[in-house]
């Protein structure tokens, strides 16, 4: 079994944004500390009929609070969780989650990608973790991040996978980092 797994939709999910007035606040390289939640909106809506999923990938990683409350996650290094105000089919509590947090952990020399330039990866369609370089780093740093040169996507530590899957979850799956599809994942 894989440590690491990236998430995805497994449902009909609308896009969500916030607010261009509220960007600053939800979109920020440094953490914030909104004053009322902050409200997101459906943009595009699926033709089908959908329900409010637990967890959303848009406008970022964002759990509803209930599904936040019920988990026993200890504070998450390199993170802070913004409350949103979802305004779709009513009013909806959600947190989302600010990160700030990247480590160098990818096999350059091992994963099979388009380009690697000025630092950056792009063009991933074969993904290796460096195990040397993870072993090098507390579990508490790795918990949950981004890699440093590919931060398209959010790793997320088996750990923390299983504190949320045992609450079944709508609207996302986790999907080990071996089993990596460039179709889904950028």
């Amino acid at each position: 079994m894989s440590d690491y797994f990236f998430i995805r939709e497994n449902q009909p999910t609308p896009i969500y944004e916030v607010a261009e007035e509220f960007e600053e606040a939800a979109f920020s390289t440094r953490f914030t500390y909104p004053s009322a939640p902050v409200p997101v909106i459906a943009t595009h809506k699926p033709e089908q009929e959908y329900a409010i999923a637990d967890i959303l990938l848009e406008p970022e990683f964002a759990i509803s609070q209930r599904l936040l409350d019920s988990l026993a996650l200890e504070p998450l290094y390199g993170s802070n969780w913004i409350p949103l105000k979802l305004f779709d089919q009513g009013e909806h509590d959600f947190m989302m989650l600010q990160l700030a947090h990247e480590l160098d952990v990818i096999s350059h020399e091992q994963s099979v990608f388009k380009r690697f330039k000025r630092g950056y990866i792009s063009g991933m369609k074969t993904l290796v973790i460096d195990a040397d370089k993870l072993a090098q780093i507390p579990l508490y740093k790795r918990q949950v991040f981004r890699d440093s040169a590919w931060g398209f996507h959010t790793f997320f530590h088996k750990d923390i996978v299983e504190q949320i899957m045992r609450h079944s979850p709508t609207g996302i799956e986790f999907v080990a980092i071996e089993n990596f599809n460039q179709a889904w994942a950028g």
